[in-house]
């Protein structure tokens, strides 16, 4: 499985979410205040799911990104010591 499985179906999901909200809201019989209450409460959850799950895929990169700091920093300095002992020979 990819890493960026569950991003894509979470989007996924935000897209059919949207879709069927907007198909509920268009065949409901209610009012336009009670439509527009309902799109707004709508919109206000989707964008804290959004914000919700761009701090994961932030929080995700930054730890790869300084694991991966780590690692190469690991291997210059095994390169450093390999080389600096063959040159000292």
């Amino acid at each position: 499985m990819s890493e960026n499985t569950g991003s894509k179906m979470f989007f996924s999901f935000l897209t059919g979410a949207a879709l069927g909200a907007g198909l509920a809201l268009l065949f409901a019989p209610q009012s336009g205040k009670e439509t527009r209450k309902q799109i707004k409460d709508f919109s206000d959850k989707l964008g804290n799911d959004v914000k919700d799950e761009a701090e994961k895929i932030s929080s995700r990169v930054k730890y790869e990104v300084d694991k991966l700091g780590d690692k190469a920093k690991s291997i210059i300095g095994e390169a450093k010591e390999t080389f600096g002992k063959k040159s000292r020979i």
